[in-house]
């Protein structure tokens, strides 16, 4: 078993949760996100997204697990371009806005 941790750089959408679903059928090895205190089967994603509410500095772990298969080298596969593929999707929050002040206009 293998667990990454890292905190949100952004914002997952519908989009973003579908495209990870996909990306978990590249891999034999099952793939577990916990959020908060819910822990959910990465393929299930795109059907609880908006329930986990993940937007930047929300703490997740990935977990990945074959199980008794015991496939050590799916697992590293699957939790370094799972996780790096869920940074990747994360819609970064909206810029802020800059103020422009003119010196002298009230």
């Amino acid at each position: 078993m293998y667990l990454e941790q890292f905190a949100a750089a952004g914002y997952l959408d519908a989009d973003g949760a579908e495209r990870l679903r996909w990306e978990t059928t590249r891999y034999v090895s099952r793939i577990y996100l916990i959020v908060r205190e819910r822990r959910v089967m990465a393929q299930n994603l795109s059907l609880c997204w908006e329930a986990l509410d993940v937007r930047p500095g929300t703490p997740i772990t990935i977990e990945v697990s074959s199980g008794t298969r015991r496939l050590l080298d799916d697992e590293q596969r699957a939790i370094a371009g799972f996780a790096t593929r869920f940074r990747e999707i994360l819609v970064p929050p909206a810029a802020p806005r800059r103020r422009w002040w003119r010196w002298g206009t009230p």
